[in-house]
């Protein structure tokens, strides 16, 4: 596994890629994109499926995504990129009330902005 790994990260575009400072908030943002699926495919129950991987993975990533935005110093506006691009990855397959989770996920990177300052 760990040659995998490390014959990946030798590949030139990988290599490119990681030079930006906004690489890991859209490595973030794919693992968001592919865990549903990936349940899917492994035949995960929807009761887990919502309540492990849409509400505390993808919640504890967005908080994450939330504070590296404020660590990296980049736009305010990147905190749009995951929840937009986790709608846009549910809508094909899963039901439409999923796409509140997005709005929630929102909400959440705010708290990650905030660094700390929720009470305040």
């Amino acid at each position: 596994m760990k040659k995998i790994k490390q014959r990946i990260l030798t590949l030139p575009l990988i290599k490119k890629l990681n030079q930006r400072r906004f690489m890991p908030l859209i490595w973030w943002s794919l693992l968001v994109i592919i865990l549903p699926y990936l349940c899917s495919l492994l035949q995960v129950p929807v009761v887990w499926r919502v309540g492990i991987v849409f509400i505390i993975i993808n919640c504890l990533i967005s908080y994450h995504l939330g504070n590296l935005i404020i660590k990296l110093r980049l736009n305010k506006w990147w905190m749009l990129l995951m929840p937009v691009v986790f709608c846009l990855a549910i809508l094909p397959r899963f039901a439409n009330y999923n796409l509140m989770f997005g709005l929630i996920y929102l909400i959440i990177e705010a708290f990650g902005l905030m660094n700390k300052n929720i009470y305040r």
